[in-house]
Formats: C-alpha cells, sequence, structure tokens
C-alpha cells in the first residue's frame, strides 16, 4: 500500500500485527481489491498514525461472515420433447427459483 499511498507506509511490527485482520477479511471471502478499497478510498488530508487508521478500517468494515445456506436437492425427471413440455418446463423451474430466492422449501 505504500507504494500506491505513502500516507499509508507500515512498519514490519504494524504490518505483522495487523496481518490477522486482512486475513480474517479474506477467510469472510474479500478479495484483495476490496481489502484495498476499504482501506485506500477517501482517506484523511492528514494522518497521523497510519497504524491506527489501517487497524480502524480494517475493523470497523470487516464484512459479515457468509452465511451458510441449506444444499436444496432438485428432482429431475426426463420430459418428452416438445413446445408444451418446454413450457410446463420453464414453468416449474421459474416456480422453484422463485421458492429458494424467497427461502420456501423447493417442492419441484
Amino acid at each position: 500500500m505504500g507504494r500506491t499511498e505513502p500516507r499509508l507506509t507500515l512498519g514490519a511490527a504494524d504490518a505483522a500485527r495487523l496481518a490477522p485482520l486482512v486475513e480474517e477479511w479474506w477467510g469472510r471471502g474479500a478479495t484483495s481489491v476490496q481489502v484495498r478499497a476499504a482501506l485506500m478510498d477517501g482517506l484523511p488530508r492528514r494522518m497521523y498514525s497510519p497504524a491506527a487508521i489501517v487497524e480502524n478500517r480494517l475493523r470497523r468494515k470487516c464484512p459479515a461472515a457468509p452465511a451458510t445456506s441449506p444444499v436444496t436437492t432438485v428432482r429431475v425427471e426426463p420430459r418428452k420433447p416438445g413446445a408444451s413440455g418446454y413450457r410446463e418446463a420453464a414453468q416449474r423451474g421459474g416456480a422453484l427459483a422463485r421458492a429458494l430466492l424467497q427461502g420456501r422449501p423447493a417442492l419441484a
């Protein structure tokens, strides 16, 4: 970060101390680009402690832990091809997608 934004240059001790916070972001599915944006966007004009600003932003802007979603099993039935068969399959698929998006059990 120090090469891109010299005001955010950290010493080795500060970087080692803050590394677990970055790893927590990565553990929650954030990319390096997202971490960099959270740290560098909207910096104040004057900075007296870059380490304190980085730590504050890493803690305050940390994304929520990914929600574990239940695995959904969908039963597939082979159908006879044809316009009516495709139309019926599309309607069933749309109903299934709506149910899943609304958090209802998927009944195929």
